[in-house]
């Protein structure tokens, strides 16, 4: 992870509003990291910047299923990407595929065939309340968190994997 994103994790961190004693953040899946705090079923608006110019509103994609994925790009995960791939082989159009990724350099030439969102201010991550690198949110048709995960990977990709095709079907 670049010097710049792990900085803005951590003024993320700390920057985070105290949360009530009497809120229950939502149970991680598999024993995963706490995911972002937005509860299941809480509809998310936002708009990604994208690498290319311009930005991408959440509200855009109603009607398919969303995964939305805050990386650290200079630290790419393959298997994960070729999972992505094959995902949108597999539904097409019913789902849609966001990275964004909080280096200041961004997405290079041998990028994912998915839409590459760039936030190097790290202002989407915030709106995300994205915790640690990956945070993963997966939206339904109706721009509703359906799952997420934050952190390592075994932890939370196939479900994430899982609640998309079960979504899309």
């Amino acid at each position: 992870m670049s010097a710049a994103a792990r900085t803005l994790l951590l003024l993320l961190a700390a920057c985070r509003p105290a949360t009530p004693a009497t809120a229950q953040p939502a149970a991680a899946p598999s024993g995963a990291l706490p995911p972002s705090r937005h509860a299941a079923g809480e509809q998310i608006d936002a708009n990604v910047p994208l690498q290319a110019g311009g930005v991408l509103p959440l509200a855009s994609l109603r009607g398919r299923v969303v995964i939305i994925e805050v990386v650290d790009a200079a630290h790419r995960d393959a298997a994960a990407e070729a999972d992505y791939r094959a995902l949108l082989e597999q539904l097409g159009d019913a789902v849609e595929v966001v990275l964004v990724s909080l280096d200041a350099d961004g997405w290079h030439g041998d990028a994912p065939p998915v839409q590459l969102g760039w936030d190097p201010q790290g202002a989407l991550a915030a709106r995300l309340q994205a915790a640690t690198l990956p945070t993963v949110i997966v939206l339904d048709a109706e721009g509703r968190v359906a799952f997420q995960y934050a952190g390592a990977r075994e932890r939370g990709h196939a479900e994430v994997l899982a609640t998309a095709r079960r979504l899309a079907g």
